[in-house]
């Protein structure tokens, strides 16, 4: 007894990806590669008792929402310090 199974054919696409080989890198590209991560382990290590090198320290993301006021002004940017302030006048 046979069984036949069916599949979409997203579901073959996604499969035959996966069995795809990886792309052909040149040596010399894969060399490169190499050396600056070798280079970036390296200066990571220096830096790493250093709390003060911000070249190394992800930069802080700025917060902003989208607000309505009273006479509905559309997409009026304001500040998260700006809405705990407005938050905090409620509560008062």
């Amino acid at each position: 007894m046979t069984q036949l199974v069916s599949i979409s054919a997203s579901t073959a696409a996604l499969a035959i990806e996966a069995l795809k080989p990886g792309r052909r890198i040149s040596a010399k590209d894969q060399v490169k590669d190499i050396k600056a991560d070798s280079d970036r382990n390296q200066r990571r290590a220096e830096n790493a008792g250093d709390p003060g090198d911000t070249e190394f320290m992800i930069p802080a993301t700025t917060v902003s929402l989208d607000m309505l006021t009273a006479d509905q002004k559309p997409r009026q940017q304001v500040t998260f310090r700006q809405v705990e302030s407005a938050y905090r006048d409620l509560e008062d």
